[in-house]
């Protein structure tokens, strides 16, 4: 059988007294340690994800807005193009009314230089008459 002598619980005490001193001197402050950094990580995991979260949002919201701007831009170039097309057929229309009426204008004044040339010419047709009458007979008629 086993022989049970002193040396034995010598050596449990001196075990138990080891445990215990390590355990108060290194054990628990280790755990102590692992344990508040374990709840500062997941405090700061938790932190991170709200941030992802935060920017996920915030790009939406971005996003958003830069089709917003686009669209109204595109409203805008697509008014001015039409303001510029309306600008465009008054001015055309305009110069073409100016057109007309420097044309009328012209006509009449074309009209009225014709009507006095021929008058003018009526008048004179029978001294021009008698002069080439002159030249080609060689004598006066």
């Amino acid at each position: 059988m086993l022989d049970l002598n002193y040396s034995l619980v010598v050596e449990a005490l001196i075990f138990v007294a080891l445990w215990l001193a390590l355990k108060w001197l290194w054990f628990d402050p280790a755990l102590r340690l692992l344990k508040e950094r374990s709840v500062r990580s997941q405090g700061q995991v938790a932190a991170a994800r709200e941030l992802e979260a935060e920017v996920a949002r915030l790009r939406q919201e971005h996003d958003l807005a830069i089709q917003q701007a686009k669209a109204e831009t595109q409203r805008e170039v697509a008014e001015m193009l039409r303001r510029a097309e309306a600008e465009q057929k008054k001015l055309i229309a305009q110069a073409n009314e100016e057109a007309q009426h420097t044309l009328a204008d012209v006509r009449s004044r074309v009209a009225e230089e014709v009507a006095a040339a021929r008058k003018s010419l009526s008048s004179d047709v029978g001294a021009i008459a008698r002069e080439v009458a002159r030249v080609v007979v060689g004598r006066a008629v």
